[in-house]
């Protein structure tokens, strides 16, 4: 039975009922992120702890998730995305349960490395959406999607501030295990079986346990040098040991039969710019807007500073919420727009209402109707760039691939902003003032300035993207079902199903007479080909 077959076979009726349990997937990812940001202050004073310390509960979450990204998306590929989702939300609820009943901080913080297995489920999301959604459908799908990060994340801030004023820290995490179950429940009783053959290949686990060395380190130096300085040897011997692993890692999954994650990949022109482009703009407006954004609302208005707004903890919570809703609200545009136009169009615009902002509140400081208008701004930036991101990157790759694919780019997003937090945090404590405990308006202004200049060089780079890229052919990936991903792709990226004859076949449930076979995999071969010589 082809791919294609098993799809129809099993796909439910309701695109809602799919879309709809993705998104919830998402939510108990991003609500196991944003809680913590919210309890800190609680922990130090109930555990007296020092801030540092009590920090971990947000950096061990951040490190297991961003290994997990990856292997967890690999995984999904090999052997069922909807098997590896119910794993890994089993671990989350398995996490909230160590955090909950420990009764230490050092508890808390191993339930929390537990719940980092999350950080594989929006891969996993994207490619059971690619996997089980109409094809006519998909694009607008993955830029819910994308968005619900977004709106989930301001509304588990602000609900689980509400749970610590109502009950206790320890409340958030029966939240959280609650969250976990209607996960796991959903997805086990509505996303259809695994549409793809299991393939029965060797875990590459030496790539498996070098990738998280070298990422953990990496995030470790980048989290301490905010306190310690980029000069000192804790952050550079942290970095050494990160750069060792990952090129010993490089080199053995470019020598690995089954590598975690296909270094290959980066060969293909689409795919690596979109990572690049990806990185910068983590770093910069992706990563760093949070960062001031949150400072600026909460900090003392004029004659105190010339930058502040004097939000109260709630009104800037409610405020980040009405921005996320107003995103999440113009994400479906998002992915109309995806294909009417074009993702890579979409992905353009994304960065650029995300910098632009930037450059309009650094000339602005203090301004409130300004300061709102730009809060809203860069959430439709944010949710266009995330909606788009994957229908950028699903135009090159196969379906096969789907979730390793998605799964290294938000690993390389979670490097990027945690890199974007340790250069802002540096950046204003250049710029702090021991006499009056505040960070000057020169701390703030360099950190914008540096955003707008590296959110116009991801601009710049995203126009590097091809209207019709050349496909990413990975071994392995052979048979009928390649046949189709490749046909799939093709359409994809001409924006229409018309670009492929067989695609709009296969969609309307026609077979495709022998000639259009035959060009399918002629324009395939010649693809793949292409890639070749070009990259």
């Amino acid at each position: 039975m082809s791919l294609e077959s098993k799809r129809a076979a099993t796909r439910p009726r309701s695109f809602a009922a799919v879309l709809s349990v993705l998104i919830l997937a998402e939510v108990v990812s991003a609500f196991e992120l944003s809680m913590m940001y919210v309890a800190i202050p609680t922990l130090i004073k109930d555990f007296h702890a020092d801030t540092n310390t009590v920090a971990w509960v947000v950096t061990a979450y951040l490190l297991v998730s961003a290994s997990c990204a990856a292997l967890g998306g690999r995984l999904g590929d090999l052997y069922g995305r909807k098997k590896v989702m119910l794993v890994v939300l089993f671990l989350a609820l398995v996490g909230s349960v160590v955090s909950m009943i420990g009764g230490s901080l050092a508890a808390v913080i191993i339930g929390r490395g537990i719940q980092g297995a999350t950080g594989a489920v929006m891969a996993l999301a994207f490619g059971l959406a690619r996997e089980h959604l109409a094809k006519d459908k998909v694009q607008v799908g993955l830029s819910m999607i994308g968005a619900s990060a977004l709106i989930a994340g301001a509304f588990g801030a602000l609900a689980a501030g509400a749970v610590i004023d109502l009950f206790s820290w320890h409340a958030i995490f029966i939240c959280a295990a609650v969250l976990a179950v209607l996960g796991l429940l959903a997805v086990w009783f509505v996303i259809p079986r695994d549409a793809g053959e299991v393939q029965r290949q060797r875990i590459d686990v030496l790539g498996a346990v070098l990738l998280p060395v070298a990422v953990t380190c990496l995030l470790l130096g980048l989290s301490s040098a905010g306190k310690t300085g980029f000069g000192s040897l804790n952050f550079l011997g942290l970095v050494a040991i990160a750069v060792i692993a990952a090129v010993i890692w490089v080199f053995w999954e470019l020598k690995a039969a089954n590598p975690i994650v296909n270094i290959r990949m980066f060969k293909n022109r689409h795919i690596a710019i979109t990572m690049i482009v990806t990185f910068v703009a983590a770093i910069g407006p992706v990563g760093g807007n949070g960062v001031l954004q949150s400072m600026l609302s909460q900090y003392p208005k004029a004659p105190i500073t010339e930058v502040g707004q004097g939000m109260s903890p709630s009104f800037s919570g409610a405020m980040s919420c009405v921005a996320a809703l107003v995103g999440f609200a113009l994400s479906p545009v998002g992915g109309y727009l995806s294909k009417k136009l074009g993702a890579r169009v979409v992905f353009f615009s994304g960065i650029i209402l995300l910098t632009l902002p930037s450059l309009i509140l650094v000339l602005t400081f203090g301004n409130f109707p300004i300061f709102m208008v730009a809060t809203i701004v860069q959430a439709i930036g944010i949710s266009l760039f995330y909606g788009a991101l994957p229908n950028v990157l699903f135009e090159a790759v196969p379906e096969s691939h789907s979730s390793e694919v998605t799964g290294a780019n938000t690993m390389i997003r979670n490097i990027g902003q945690s890199t974007a937090t340790a250069v802002m945090a540096y950046i204003l404590a250049t710029a702090y003032d021991p006499a009056t405990t505040l960070t000057g308006t020169s701390g703030f202004r360099t950190g914008y300035w540096l955003l707008v200049v590296l959110g116009a060089l991801a601009a710049v780079l995203a126009l590097l993207l091809r209207k019709n890229p050349a496909q990413w052919n990975p071994p392995g990936a052979s048979g009928g079902s390649l046949g189709e991903d490749r046909g799939e792709a093709a359409a994809v990226a001409a924006g229409t199903r018309e670009a492929s004859g067989v695609t709009g076949a296969a969609a309307s449930g026609v077979s495709a007479p022998p000639a259009q076979a035959a060009g399918r995999h002629a324009t395939a071969s010649q693809a793949q080909d292409g890639d070749l010589v070009r990259d």
